[in-house]
Parts: structure tokens; C-alpha cells; sequence
């Protein structure tokens, strides 16, 4: 490809032409100029005029949009008198609109934490209210705050959850076309989908905005603002015909607008495309027609990016001159950017720190008033107090002497509840004893008679059957529980587990028989029964008894020797 160079001629005739766009865009300035003091005269007459809240707030409302570009401040003091009054008024839909207000104020001016702040306010607000219609605007502009601060994931959760929330409005107002808040959703959605590199899915978003702002003919802005990004994100893609098409589309939506800028804009974007693919000829066509336009508006901004582009395709074409002239040119838009952003970055922090002033004035308040609250409930509970401390004296104390009562009482049953359930376990686990070592006495019992039996009458069964017959006396006789006193004494002392202690601290020369003996009579057995178990005669264990008592010290005295044993 040849090297493009420019004549000095077609520099200067540039100049020239960009020093009458200056003039004429000057003289424009001074006409709207008067056309603005007319239309903020006219505002605060509507003001000074206006009797309801509501009306006081529109037009406090629409004057402190106006100020909003020239005087920040100003225009923040406008807002902040609608908020009081919006407050004072109790109405909800009017203090949510006001804090929008100040949302939408502070969000075009880079101050995105008390934007933040404010939609929050305001979302809660019509959520509490039920409105539907300011939730999903609430919802639509944190999402943009989200955007903005590159918190794709978020700002996406916030747009998918204000969609349903204009569709299901115009559904409900019969509306063939949503409203055209959607279209900005389909865009922010689109910008968000291709940060995350979601190109199909952001490709889709954007078509549906264009099919939907096609059909809503003051939605020509977003409209070529759509096919400028769809535009971008194809030549990305590379997709570089479908990318000249749509950035052609914007260009000539902006032209027939009239948006300069935008027309701008669009010439840069094209020059762009041409860039990336080395046609350098088209892509400074493209810079200048976008560089003179700027130059007619006074777009710093776009300025500063096409002198950047400049300089960057003269230096591939290897024409130091002119990129030296565009460098120096990108250098002075640059600086006149970063003192522009220096100036409003002066002006943010001079409003967030007028706003944390009033905050903290508000919070003041708010702790001033709750303690006025307090002071006077304090008040009236001690004149409530006074009025009947006798009366609840005497109340609680009958109250306390009750619930004494109740409390003593309830001890009480519990206690003999718990003394009950103990007793009855006792009872169940000292038949569970007793059960038991009948059952493996008398189990020993029928193996001795059955081996018994065998043994007197084996010499009567037939020789070949004296040997299994001799089998079966020994299985019985293995069989037997020789350990049943043990296993006995071993389930007793699991129960009565200090019971074997205390009684050899009494008496420590009693034999196994008579502590085997107390310990049948700790459980409350009878003499019929210590018979059955140990084979002994009722006789037998009287005497036993008796001389139980007398080692226990017990001859004389009138407390049962079962009475005895049980209390141990």
C-alpha cells in the first residue's frame, strides 16, 4: 500500500475550516444561551407559583436537571429542597421520585456512591408502596451504577430482574410495545454480555433493542447507539461487513438527527474498522470528517480519541511529521480532559462532601428526635409508675408468694414423680433378678433330673444306644450354669451397686451365704421364695434369718430386718 501523505494546503484549508465551525458554533452557544434564561425563568416562576407538593417538587425537580451540567452545586441544593419537601409530605411515590431525582443528578455527574445510595432509598421505598413501575426504574438505574463500576455479574441480576417488571406493566396498560426503558435494558444487557465475552448472547440483546427502538421513533438515539455497538462487537468478531453495516446504520440515524456528536462518534468508529484492516486511506477519511465534527461541537472527549487514532496511523504509515502534529495535538486534549476531570473531580468532592455533612446533620436530627421520644415516654411511665406502684406491689408480691407456692409444689411432685419411676424401675429390675436366677436354678434343676433319670435307667436301653445315652448325660451336665450365684451377685451389684460395700462396713465377718441372704431380702423376697431359689428348707432359712439379725445388731430393735436391708 502507498504512503498517504497530506499537503500542507489541505492542513491549512482543515484549519481554516475547523476555525468557521468554532465561530459558528460560538455564535449557537449565545442563542441557546438565551433560550436557557428563558426556560429557568420560566421554571421558577412555575415554582414560585405552585401550591401542592407535588408540583413544587416537578418543578424543583426539573430546575435542578437544569443546573445539573453548569452548576453542581446549585443544582444539588434544588434537588435536596425537593427531597424535604417530598419527606415532610408523608406521600411515598413522592419521596421515592425525589430521592430519583438526586439518583439521576449525581449518577451523570460521576457520583456513583450517592446515586447508589439514593436509587437504594428509593427502590426500598416502592417496594414498600408495591410500585411496580419504580421498583423496575430503581432496579434499571443500580444496575447502570453497576455497569459503570464493571460489576458485570451484579448489574446483570439487577437488569433480568427489572425486565419482567415492564413487561408485566405494559401488558397490564394493553401496550402493543414495552416500554422504552427495555430497549436500554436490551442495551446494558448487550454491553454487559460482551465485557464477559458472551459475544452470541450479546449480539442477541442487541437486536432485540434494535427491533424494538425501530419501532419507536424517539428512540432514535438508543438506536444508533445499538447499531454502533453491535457494530464494535462484530469487529471484534471480525465480522467486518456486518460491522461497516451497522456502524453505517448509526451514521446516518445521527445524521438525520442532526447529532453532531454522534455523527462524530460514528465517523470514529468507522475509522476504527478501517484501521483494523489496514485501509488507512478510508480510516483517515473517516477520522477527519469525525475530527471536524467534534471540532464544530467541542467534544474533548472524541477529540482527544481521534488525535490518538491520528497519531497512530500516521506512525504505521511512517509519517513522523504528522504523528508528531497529532501527538502533540492528543497531548493538549489530553491535558484539557484531565483538567476538565480535575475541575469536576473538585466539584464531586466538594458535593459528596456536602452530602456527608448533611447526613451527618440528618442523623443528628434523627438521634435529637429519638431522644425527644424517649424523654417523653420516660415521662410517662414514671407518671404511670408512680400512678400504680402501689397497686403492682401489692400484685407481685401475692404473684411471688403464688408462684412460690407453685414452684414448691411442683418440686414436690416432681420429686415423687422421679421417686415413683425409681421405684417402679427397682421393682421391675429386682423381679427381672429374681426371675432370672429361678429360671437357671430350676433350669440346673430339670438337667440334673433328666441326667439323673438317664443314668439310673441306662442299663435299660440297648447296647448300641449306651453310648450316645452316655453323649447326652455329659452335653447336659456342660450345659448347666455353674455360675448362676455369681452371675447373680455380678447382676445385683449392676442395681444395687454400694449395696455389698455398705454392708460389709456394718458387719464384715458375714459369709457368702448370709450377704447371698441380704441380698434375696433387699429384693423383697419371701422365705417361700429364698427357699425355692436355694433349695433349703423354710426352717432353714428362720434360722438363718434370726442369726442374720442377731450379726446385724438388730435383735432388739422393732425395724424389720427387709425394712432394714432395704434402706441400706
Amino acid at each position: 500500500m502507498p504512503c498517504i501523505r497530506e499537503s500542507n494546503r489541505v492542513e491549512f484549508s482543515r484549519i481554516i475550516v475547523i476555525l468557521s465551525l468554532l465561530l459558528i458554533s460560538l455564535l449557537l452557544h449565545y442563542e441557546l444561551l438565551s433560550q436557557s434564561n428563558n426556560k429557568i425563568d420560566s421554571l421558577i416562576f412555575r415554582l414560585e407559583v405552585s401550591k401542592d407538593d407535588s408540583a413544587r417538587i416537578a418543578s424543583l425537580t426539573e430546575i435542578a436537571k437544569y443546573y445539573s451540567s453548569t452548576n453542581l452545586s446549585l443544582s444539588f441544593q434544588y434537588a435536596d429542597k425537593a427531597l424535604e419537601i417530598a419527606e415532610n409530605s408523608k406521600n411515598k411515590q413522592l419521596h421515592a421520585e425525589a430521592l430519583m431525582s438526586i439518583g439521576n443528578i449525581s449518577f451523570f455527574q460521576g457520583l456513583l456512591d450517592i446515586s447508589f445510595q439514593h436509587y437504594s432509598k428509593a427502590l426500598a421505598i416502592n417496594k414498600e408502596s408495591g410500585n411496580n413501575n419504580g421498583i423496575a426504574n430503581a432496579l434499571t438505574n443500580l444496575g447502570g451504577i453497576l455497569l459503570q463500576l464493571m460489576k458485570f455479574e451484579e448489574a446483570k441480576r439487577y437488569f433480568h430482574e427489572a425486565l419482567p417488571l415492564f413487561m408485566e406493566l405494559a401488558e397490564k396498560r394493553g401496550d402493543t410495545i414495552p416500554p422504552f426503558q427495555v430497549i436500554s435494558i436490551y442495551n446494558n444487557l448487550g454491553i454487559v454480555h460482551e465485557n464477559l465475552n458472551e459475544y452470541n448472547m450479546a449480539i442477541d440483546y442487541y437486536h432485540r433493542g434494535i427491533s424494538l427502538a425501530s419501532r419507536i421513533p424517539q428512540q432514535q438515539k438508543t438506536l444508533a447507539m445499538l447499531h454502533n455497538n453491535l457494530g464494535s462487537i462484530h469487529m471484534k468478531m471480525g465480522d467486518f461487513d456486518e460491522a461497516y453495516k451497522n456502524m453505517n446504520a448509526a451514521l446516518i440515524i445521527r445524521k438525520e438527527m442532526n447529532d453532531k456528536s454522534g455523527e462524530a462518534s460514528s465517523y470514529r468508529m468507522l475509522g476504527i474498522l478501517y484501521k483494523s484492516q489496514q485501509n488507512y486511506a478510508e480510516a483517515l477519511n473517516n477520522f477527519y470528517n469525525g475530527y471536524n465534527l467534534a471540532a464544530s461541537v467541542g467534544s474533548t472527549s472524541i477529540l482527544a480519541s481521534l488525535n490518538e487514532h491520528l497519531f497512530e496511523v500516521f506512525n504505521l504509515l511512517n509519517q513522523p511529521d504528522s504523528a508528531l502534529k497529532y501527538h502533540i495535538l492528543l497531548k493538549h486534549y489530553s491535558d484539557k480532559l484531565k483538567g476538565e476531570e480535575t475541575l469536576l473531580e473538585f466539584s464531586r468532592m466538594e458535593i459528596s462532601s456536602q452530602f456527608q455533612e448533611k447526613e451527618n446533620i440528618r442523623l443528628i436530627e434523627q438521634r435529637k428526635q429519638k431522644l425527644r421520644y424517649l424523654f417523653i415516654a420516660i415521662l410517662l411511665l414514671l407518671v404511670v409508675v408512680i400512678l400504680g406502684l402501689l397497686y403492682v406491689l401489692s400484685q407481685s408480691r401475692l404473684r411471688r408468694l403464688s408462684l412460690l407456692n407453685n414452684n414448691i409444689q411442683l418440686a414436690s411432685e416432681k420429686a415423687a414423680l422421679e421417686k415413683t419411676a425409681l421405684t417402679k424401675e427397682l421393682e421391675i429390675k429386682n423381679k427381672e433378678l429374681t426371675t432370672n436366677v429361678i429360671y437357671q436354678i430350676r433350669k440346673n434343676e430339670l438337667i440334673n433330673n433328666i441326667a439323673d433319670k438317664l443314668m439310673t435307667n441306662r442299663h435299660n436301653f440297648k447296647k448300641e444306644n449306651q453310648s450316645l445315652i452316655k453323649d447326652i448325660i455329659s452335653d447336659l451336665e456342660n450345659s448347666k450354669e455353674d455360675s448362676v450365684w455369681m452371675e447373680f451377685e455380678t447382676r445385683f451389684h449392676n442395681v444395687h451397686n454400694e449395696f455389698y460395700e455398705k454392708l460389709n462396713e456394718i458387719n464384715p465377718d458375714l459369709t457368702p451365704n448370709e450377704r447371698r441372704l441380704c441380698a434375696f431380702l433387699r429384693l423383697n423376697m419371701s422365705t417361700k421364695e429364698i427357699s425355692t431359689i436355694t433349695g433349703q428348707s423354710l426352717r432353714s432359712i428362720d434360722v438363718a434369718r434370726t442369726r442374720l439379725r442377731q450379726k446385724l445388731n438388730l435383735t432388739n430393735a422393732e425395724v424389720g430386718l427387709i425394712e432394714y436391708l432395704s434402706g441400706i
